[in-house]
């Protein structure tokens, strides 16, 4: 079996040169990731010359399929450098996922390109926005984490510090003094942001986006997306789908 894969991978090495077909280089492929990582807009300019430039590999003999297979390996180092500069995990691979999606919806190679030139143009810019706004430490970080992961459940602060291991009256101490707020009013915000887009996004009745974040109770649920959007939950999607109109 090895001996044929072997046979297999030498022959296709031998059509490449006689086609004159060379891979992009390892450097200059990284180069547009570390440009992603580090919200750098020159990683848009190096997508649409490196996924444009006949260099990518050849995984499929016909070419739509071919580009979609490249679209998602290439979504696939993206997210990595992304979560290495800082992008929670939970964001980047839901990004990536919306992106892949909208991939397989494309009729031709010029759309995979375009939509491939969108996505790194959307991480770029998500990372350059990080980049702006301030450092956490490890720990804030890991909490920030922590709450992403499970805001469909109910959160407490010493769930937190059992799992980033350190003192509850410490963490958040230390979380008041980075972020500016309690560990219980950005568990909050995360909750109703989150119920914001899954409004606007759903046809979830606004008692089922309740459950989903873990809200003691539909009224409570209302209360405090009131006080946070200005609106009730109901009133909030209307203004929005008129807006849409």
């Amino acid at each position: 079996m090895r001996r044929k894969v072997t046979q297999q991978i030498s022959y296709l090495e031998h059509i490449n040169r006689e086609n004159d077909f060379h891979h992009s280089e390892y450097e200059e492929e990284m180069r547009m990731y570390r440009y992603v990582r580090d919200g750098d807009f020159r990683a848009v300019e190096e997508a649409r010359r490196v996924f444009c430039a006949g260099k990518q590999g050849h995984l499929s003999d016909e070419p739509l399929t071919n580009m979609k297979y490249l679209f998602v390996a290439s979504m696939t180092l993206v997210i990595r450098f992304a979560i290495t500069g800082g992008m929670d995990s939970e964001k980047a691979y839901t990004s990536s996922d919306y992106y892949i999606q909208q991939m397989d919806k494309c009729k031709s190679v010029e759309a995979v390109r375009a939509l491939h030139e969108e996505a790194v143009r959307y991480f770029t810019g998500y990372m350059a926005y990080l980049k702006r706004g301030k450092i956490y430490s490890k720990t804030v970080m890991q909490c920030m984490d922590y709450i992403s992961h499970h805001l469909n459940s109910v959160i407490r602060v010493a769930d937190i510090a059992q799992r980033v291991q350190k003192n509850p009256d410490y963490l958040s101490s230390l979380f008041k003094k980075e972020t500016g707020r309690t560990v219980t009013e950005y568990i909050m915000e995360s909750k109703l942001k989150a119920a914001q887009n899954m409004l606007l996004g759903s046809d979830c009745s606004c008692a089922e986006v309740s459950a989903a974040f873990a809200f003691s109770s539909q009224s409570y649920f209302t209360k405090m997306f009131r006080l946070y959007t200005g609106d009730t939950p109901k009133k909030y999607r209307e203004k929005y789908v008129h807006s849409r109109l």
